[in-house]
């Protein structure tokens, strides 16, 4: 009776003698510092009914004709 693949006693894959590495010591310091150096933060905006950032151009517009309008009065 032939062996059974998962019967038979499995073997350690063989290591790789050595890893070339894409970046430097020195580049994931870099990257290391750049992390701390910018951390993410909440950022609060305005959004226009429109869904566009407030003022939207046609909200600017109305603002423009508004303040005009009261200038002539």
């Amino acid at each position: 009776m032939p062996d059974r693949p998962d019967e038979r006693p499995s073997e350690p894959p063989a290591q790789p003698e050595q890893h070339h590495r894409l970046v430097s010591d020195q580049d994931v310091e870099d990257a290391d510092d750049t992390l701390f150096a910018h951390p993410p933060r909440v950022v609060r905006r305005w959004v226009c009914g429109c869904g566009a950032d407030y003022p939207c151009t046609d909200v600017r517009f109305a603002l423009l004709v508004k303040s005009t309008a009261e200038a002539g009065e």
